[in-house]
Parts: structure tokens; sequence; C-alpha cells
């Protein structure tokens, strides 16, 4: 059990940190591929941003004729190692109030423009 704090702490602070910038990466990279594929219309567009959404595990909050917004929470297993070994079970519990009831969802927002191209614009606001 004291080794779970450790672990969290490399887990956190380097692999986490990371791979959140990767994360997101993906997110940019998608939407600058559907972007530059002219050969698509804007409703083609919009179904393969929902699909790839979806197919994360995204909950798509709100579509509109310019815009895909979504969000997931995403547990993060560094801080939950780190709560639980340094409180054990009431660490763990408190890191799962936490995720459930107070940590910002990551959210991805696709706008699109009126003129046929697409406009990607993701964001990440967790804490």
């Amino acid at each position: 059990m004291l080794l779970l704090f450790p672990i969290g702490l490399f887990l956190y602070f380097y692999v986490e940190k990371n791979e959140r910038s990767s994360y997101q990466k993906l997110f940019d990279d998608f939407g600058a591929k559907i972007e530059a594929d002219t050969s698509l219309d804007k409703a083609e567009k919009k179904e393969r941003y929902i699909r790839m959404l979806k197919s994360n595990g995204y909950s798509i909050i709100k579509i509109s004729d310019t815009s895909i917004y979504a969000e997931k929470k995403i547990f993060g297993i560094g801080l939950f190692f780190i709560a639980t070994g340094v409180l054990y079970l009431v660490g763990a519990l408190l890191y799962l109030a936490y995720f459930y009831w107070i940590q910002k969802p990551h959210r991805v927002e696709y706008k699109m423009d009126t003129s046929n191209n697409s406009i990607p614009h993701s964001e990440h606001l967790s804490v």
C-alpha cells in the first residue's frame, strides 16, 4: 500500500502530464484532417466528428449547424494511487467522490464554418 504513493506520483507527474498533450493532439489532428478533406460536404464532416467522439466514449452534449460539443470524464489513475497511498481506503473514497462530483470533464468542441469548411476547435478544460 505504501508503494502506491510513489507510483502515483510517477504516473501523475510523468506519464499523465505527458500523455495529456498527446491525447489533445489526437483530436486536433483529426479535426485538421477532416478540414483538409475537400471531398466531404458539411453533413459528412459532422457525421465523422460525431462517430469519432462516440467511438472514444464521449457524450455528445450539443449538436448544431455550426458546432458539435462533447465531453467525457477521464479517470486519473495517478491521483487515485496518490490518494490511496496517503490515506488508504479513505483516500480512495475521497478520490472517487472528487471524480464523480467535482472533476470537470474533458471537453471537445468542433466548430464548422458556414462556408462548408470546418474549423476544428477542441479544448481541454479538466482540472
